[in-house]
């Protein structure tokens, strides 16, 4: 066959002949071109719910495209059949140069505490090529318990509850109010603290957390329930209830 073998560098020279003898002209070179040269690299900003997935590739001078592939079944080896394109169609135009280009793409919708493979691809006119299969691991949602109130005046009480950070990093905060909310939500009644809450580490086992509240009315029920929150997402607790004492007369 008289077809070259790609990224290859071949050596030539020109040669001819007559009677009076052979000349040969000098010897240069030229470059036969190759498909993508691709690397997998580390996901980034992992959340219970989307990944950043990166890749690099080196276009080896020809107009390349990249995209990846992923799924929560390891595919063995990298391949542009498993799992879910991103994104769905075209890819990340990574030039024509001879260096290597990092490329990106934000994947939504996954399942939180889930192990995801997934790897580079790219491509361009000579043929396709694929980094190695990477996983990465979205954040689990906190477990929460709402535990009952404490230290109850007149006008204050002391609300409490745990929650499991599921090995991630977790904060624990509570909402109140006089009105029954039915279930707990991060948008009745009062906040406590106002803003932030308690650091609760990324551990495994269950942490205890508690704020007291002031400014209570005297001789009334409260409803309550303890919040948290990791980048798996937000848990709630139950609804609790205490009633402060009436005021001393």
């Amino acid at each position: 066959s008289d077809v070259c073998s790609s990224d290859l560098t071949y050596y030539f020279c020109a040669i001819a002949e007559s009677a009076a003898g052979t000349s040969f002209g000098a010897v240069l070179t030229f470059t036969t071109p190759a498909a993508p040269a691709v690397v997998t690299n580390p996901a980034t900003q992992v959340t219970g719910a989307g990944a950043t997935l990166n890749g690099a590739a080196s276009p080896n001078t020809l107009a390349t495209t990249g995209w990846f592939r992923y799924s929560t079944s390891n595919p063995g080896s990298c391949n542009d059949t498993f799992g879910t394109r991103a994104p769905s169609s075209g890819g990340v135009a990574l030039g024509a140069g001879g260096a290597s280009v990092a490329y990106s793409e934000v994947v939504s919708g996954l399942t939180p505490g889930t192990v995801y493979y997934f790897c580079a691809i790219a491509q361009n006119s000579v043929g396709t090529s694929v980094g190695s299969v990477l996983t990465l691991t979205t954040g689990r949602v906190p477990t929460v318990t709402t535990s009952a109130a404490t230290l109850l005046t007149a006008t204050g009480a002391t609300l409490n509850g745990s929650a499991n950070p599921n090995s991630d990093a977790t904060t624990g905060w509570f909402r109140y109010a006089a009105t029954d909310p039915g279930t707990c939500s991060d948008t009745f009644g009062t906040r406590a603290p106002t803003a932030s809450g308690t650091s609760l580490g990324a551990g495994a086992a269950a942490q205890a957390y508690s704020v007291a509240l002031t400014g209570l009315s005297p001789a009334t029920t409260y409803y309550f329930c303890a919040i948290a929150a990791s980048s798996g997402g937000t848990a709630f607790g139950a609804v609790l209830t205490f009633t402060t004492p009436a005021a001393a007369t």
